[in-house]
């Protein structure tokens, strides 16, 4: 990696020397690339176009270096741009996959995802463009709302890369948005006989299956969660609102307090933390909580509510209404 990274700095050592000198230097074609890749991952349009016009001068046959101008111009906004340039090139080269992808691609960036679709599923490609192709149809699909196709190639992504967090999570939004929550649970299932370790398939399922007041299986699942990762806060989360569900509010300070202890507390579980002790009539302990949410959350309107409610139950009605106008300021705001 190290070895890489040095590389490509001597790549851009060269070409900005060039540039700088006002010096003809020679780049081979991979060269080029790679430096035109630089930039734009870099986000450094300035030196990107530079790179490419150089490439063009040099290379006005690369095909590469034309994708690599189109995807600049789409990174830059100029779509309508990217799109008339690799359409010209698609004339002369019709059965050019990467070049075909690239317009689909194009087609997706400026809302026109059914055209998109259209040409995606007509292409013909190699296994190296395969994930990017079904890829580009699973977002395709969701952007139209198409959950049952978007689901089919979000199955086909996971399965070939199921450590890829972000396909997952849109996978399973897509499963929820069509309210196929038991289809979600037996692909969940499905998932973790293979991939046992996945902390979050054990998340996601705990939650659909608390969603089905189904709290033993519901518990299990963040159980192992945690099991495959101690530091998973989500799971401690749910966990204390499963014990708070099952009435048993001493079990679901420990599972909150797990998450202060680890410095990933929310304004959310610091609240659940102070509701359960005031189910167990703990008030002081609440207030402490409460006080400590709106110091570091001052708008989260429902922690004043409780702190004007521990002042009712004192007589401090001055207090208890200096409170409640907290409250409502805040609410009136967000309305």
């Amino acid at each position: 990696m190290l070895e890489r990274n040095n590389n490509i700095l001597d790549k851009i050592f060269k070409f900005e020397s060039m540039i700088n000198d006002n010096e003809s230097v020679f780049l081979d074609l991979d060269e080029v690339e790679d430096i035109i890749l630089y930039y734009l991952n870099e986000d450094n349009f300035d030196y990107a176009e530079k790179a490419i016009r150089y490439g063009i001068d040099l290379y006005p046959e690369s095909l590469n270096i034309i994708i690599l101008k189109s995807e600049f111009l789409l990174t830059t906004d100029k779509i309508n741009e990217a799109e008339k340039l690799v359409t010209k090139f698609i004339k002369s080269h019709k059965n050019n996959s990467d070049l075909i992808f690239q317009k689909a691609k194009i087609l997706t960036s400026n809302k026109k995802y059914k055209q998109s679709i259209k040409i995606l599923t007509n292409l013909s490609y190699d296994s190296q463009l395969e994930f990017f192709v079904n890829d580009l149809l699973f977002k395709n699909y969701m952007n139209i709302e198409n959950y049952t196709n978007a689901i089919k190639f979000g199955k086909k992504i996971i399965s070939n890369n199921p450590e890829d967090r972000i396909c997952f999570d849109k996978l399973i939004s897509c499963f929820k948005l069509s309210k196929r929550n038991s289809e979600a649970i037996k692909f969940l299932n499905k998932f973790l006989d293979k991939n046992p370790y996945s902390t979050q398939a054990w998340y996601e399922l705990g939650k659909l299956y608390f969603e089905q007041k189904k709290i033993k299986e519901s518990k299990a699942c963040h159980d192992f969660a945690i099991i495959s990762n101690e530091n998973f806060s989500p799971s401690y989360i749910e966990l204390g609102k499963i014990y708070e569900k099952l009435e048993d509010y001493s079990k679901a300070i420990y599972y909150y307090k797990v998450i202060d202890s680890q410095n990933k507390s929310s304004s959310f579980s610091l609240y659940r933390l102070s509701r359960c002790y005031e189910k167990l009539d703990d008030y002081e302990a609440s207030i402490r909580y409460l006080n400590r949410i709106v110091e570091e959350d001052p708008l989260y309107e429902k922690a004043w509510i409780s702190i004007a409610k521990y002042y009712l139950r004192k007589n401090d009605h001055d207090k208890a209404i200096e409170n409640l106008n907290m409250a409502l300021n805040i609410i009136s705001k967000n309305y």
